[in-house]
């Protein structure tokens, strides 16, 4: 089902699109660099709104993941650090640069399908875990912000599937592969990092604290060993809309833009509610996969005007909180196949 939804989502954007398939690299036609860039190697291509969005810069990446020609590649990004630090999509959807651009388009959209289906595969399990029906696996699937990832080829699917692995892996013992999938998740996206910290967090409260220490550090070390390599090879760079400012006033600032778009203002009071929510349900359940994903509640309030000012991207930056609290919501009872494998 949840490749059906992934398939279905994916056909609905290419009809719409006239079945041009770069419209999910979201190039957008004031963003120079990146269509200039995109022109040269694909010929005409579907141009959104203004910036356009993620899925520009990972077909970049994508074209060569491994930074080997920065001057040619990376510093068409408009933060080359930033987003070369979110490797691991574009490695995969353009098989390690292998893939000529035209074929990159379909490697960046097939992984996000396949990712959606394994994500759904995986909450599933989580599902029966918490001794509910596999069916809330769909909560991954349809999760609004999952589906706006897909929809402009963002690395947000991958991060959060290896996000709910870790903590799957976690439930079932298998520590050391739990510490991959989080160091995986961390090279998707290195805001999923925040699963790892709040799995050491519970680990830690439930004093096996080797096994906490190494949850944390080891995937944040494969990140900032990442991280040191890509600063010897691309400059920081300067640009994009700043994402974090002070706590509450990416809130407050919205207001203004909401007054306009009613859709964004019941979107953006519902993802309040939703943290708020969550906050409680975790605090108060004990589990595991609560606390894994806890940090994204404070994350969620010291986002910027320009994330919480949009339906779709505010349900993508904070999307692993969407299905965490389904499953909390509607799960019968305590997890008890834990076990440690210290």
């Amino acid at each position: 089902m949840g490749l059906l939804i992934a398939v279905g989502l994916t056909l609905k954007v290419l009809h719409e699109a006239n079945w041009d398939a770069t419209v999910f690299m979201a190039f957008g036609e004031d963003a120079t660099p990146t269509r200039e860039y995109a022109e040269e190697r694909l010929g005409d291509v579907w141009l959104r709104t203004v910036q356009g969005h993620d899925g520009k810069f990972f077909f970049v990446q994508a074209n060569d993941p491994w930074l080997l020609e920065p001057e040619a590649n990376a510093a068409i990004l408009d933060r080359p650090r930033y987003r070369s630090q979110r490797m691991l999509y574009p490695a995969l959807a353009g098989v390690g640069g292998l893939l000529p651009p035209a074929q990159i388009v379909w490697g960046l959209i097939l992984v996000n399908v396949i990712a959606i289906s394994v994500g759904a595969m995986i909450v599933a399990e989580l599902a029966l875990l918490l001794g509910s029906s596999a069916w809330w696996g769909l909560a991954f699937a349809l999760n609004l912000g999952v589906m706006g990832e897909l929809a402009i080829s963002g690395a947000g699917v991958l991060g959060a599937l290896f996000a709910f692995l870790g903590v799957l892996w976690l439930l079932r013992g298998s520590s050391g592969l739990a510490i991959v999938s989080f160091a995986l998740a961390g090279l998707s996206r290195e805001v999923m990092l925040l699963a790892a910290l709040g799995s050491a967090v519970w680990l830690w409260r439930r004093s096996e604290r080797v096994l906490a220490a190494l949850v944390v550090i080891l995937p944040v070390s494969a990140a900032g060993l990442w991280g040191l390599y890509v600063q010897q090879k691309v400059e920081a760079g300067a640009g994009g809309a700043p994402v974090f400012d002070w706590p509450f006033l990416g809130i407050a600032q919205s207001l203004e833009y909401w007054r306009g778009t009613p859709l964004d203002f019941l979107a953006g009071l519902a993802m309040i509610l939703l943290l708020i929510l969550f906050l409680w349900r975790a605090l108060t359940s004990a589990s595991l996969l609560g606390w894994a994903f806890l940090g994204f509640v404070p994350l969620g309030f010291v986002l910027s005007e320009y994330v919480w000012r949009s339906w779709s991207d505010i349900s993508r930056a904070i999307a692993p909180v969407l299905t965490a609290y389904v499953l909390l919501l509607f799960a019968k009872g305590p997890v008890q196949e834990y076990r440690c494998s210290c």
